[in-house]
């Protein structure tokens, strides 16, 4: 999802769905025009538009179509959320579920240990450069619809992301997830090709790109990242509205919906009820990650996708005065269904990056992840390490595939 607004009235607001499947992206729009007509003053439906669109985030000349729309048909963007992912699990391994929902019941519906994934996922062949005597490199598909899809389409469009007429700049909001931990992501199997838990290295992956993002050592490539290249074929002929002439690198955030339930993992209709039931019971038991309904998971996201800068700059300001920087937000509610955007504990990046105990009054009483420890200046080092591998190896990889592109877009079209 990403807004846009047009420079000659703030107010006038152009949300942007993508997705990935027609069936589902006209169901959700539908679902939002109905939420607007009988949540909003009469006046907002006039302020606010739907647009759907439709991308395949395994697909990167799919996601470099929608750029190119995206670009050629808004002045600017606001925010974009960067929410569409894949799980790639194949199933479930009955008796470790149901053994560890019985014994240890929040822990495991948070951080299951009992999904099963294959590993060596690739995507189909993103070109036919194959045909043509060049060999293209293999593509993990976990990794390019939960991260670098994401990942070439926010660069791609960051000419709008610069041009953000608000009173703050851009804002580009990963969603990660709740079993996004640093311990299952391997620095040298960077699309996870190798890891049985894919989704949850690319989960890691995120967290430790959208966290690092500001810091001096990132700092080059996340230059890169942020620029815009003038070279692209990034034609404007067909925008309507004149674009404004600010220009200033987007913000970078991270968050996460909680534990909702969704059909991500295939389960029947039966069990997707116990599923729920499961986690309303740990919500029950003092868990404060299980928001059931995607609708309460779209908190956090939204929380940073719309505050005012100094809101968001305000509930940072602690960590940052400890010698810390970005939080994980997450989708976060009490025992009664009432909810609100919450810190995160990071391995290796504990709160707000914050070496020791936790500083925020509400970190300290939230319940933690079993085993957790404060964070130690050694521990943050490596993780601000691996941001930079991290990245720097990111950035090599998109900057190939660029190329790899721009041939396939210079061949003939009989040939493609």
């Amino acid at each position: 999802m990403a807004n846009s607004a047009t420079p000659a009235d703030s107010q006038n607001r152009v949300f942007i769905l993508v997705t990935g499947a027609n069936r589902k992206g006209n169901d959700t729009l539908r679902r939002l025009q109905d939420h607007l007509r009988s949540s909003t003053a009469p006046s907002a439906s006039d302020r606010i538009t739907f647009m759907p669109e439709n991308v395949d985030l395994t697909n990167l000349l799919s996601v470099r179509a929608l750029s190119r729309r995206l670009t050629q048909s808004l002045p600017k963007l606001d925010a974009i959320v960067l929410n569409a992912g894949l799980g790639g699990w194949t199933g479930i391994n009955w008796p470790v579920a149901i053994w560890g929902v019985l014994t240890d019941l929040i822990h495991q519906v948070s951080w299951p240990s009992y999904k099963v994934a294959p590993a060596g996922v690739v995507t189909s062949p993103q070109t036919t450069l194959s045909t043509e005597g060049e060999e293209e490199p293999r593509l993990g598909s976990i990794f390019c619809a939960n991260v670098f899809g994401h990942y070439m389409l926010a660069h791609n469009v960051m000419r709008l992301l610069r041009r953000s007429s608000s009173p703050q700049p851009g804002r580009v909001i990963w969603v990660s997830s709740l079993e996004g931990t640093a311990h299952l992501f391997d620095p040298s199997d960077l699309q996870g090709l190798q890891t049985y838990p894919a989704y949850e290295s690319s989960k890691a992956l995120t967290d430790i790109l959208a966290l690092t993002a500001d810091l001096p050592s990132s700092a080059p490539w996340v230059k890169s990242f942020y620029a815009v290249d003038d070279n692209k074929d990034t034609d404007t002929t067909t925008t309507t509205i004149s674009a404004p002439a600010v220009d200033s690198p987007p913000n970078m955030y991270l968050s996460h919906p909680g534990i909702c339930g969704t059909g991500i993992l295939p389960l029947s209709l039966p069990l997707f009820y116990a599923m729920i039931a499961a986690f309303w019971l740990a919500r029950l038991l003092g868990s404060p990650w299980h928001t059931l309904s995607t609708y309460a998971g779209a908190v956090a996201p939204v929380w940073l996708a719309l505050s005012p800068q100094a809101d968001l700059a305000d509930a940072e300001a602690t960590y940052r005065e400890h010698g810390g920087g970005r939080a994980k937000w997450g989708s976060s509610c009490d025992r009664l269904g009432r909810d609100s955007p919450a810190s995160t504990e990071v391995d290796g990046w504990g709160y707000g990056g914050v070496v020791g105990p936790a500083v925020v009054d509400a970190d300290q009483w939230r319940r933690r992840k079993r085993g957790a420890e404060d964070l130690t200046r050694e521990e943050k080092e490596r993780f601000e390490e691996l941001g930079r591998t991290c990245w720097q190896r990111m950035e090599e990889l998109r900057i190939q595939w660029d190329r790899i592109l721009d041939r396939q877009e210079a061949l003939p079209a009989s040939s493609t």
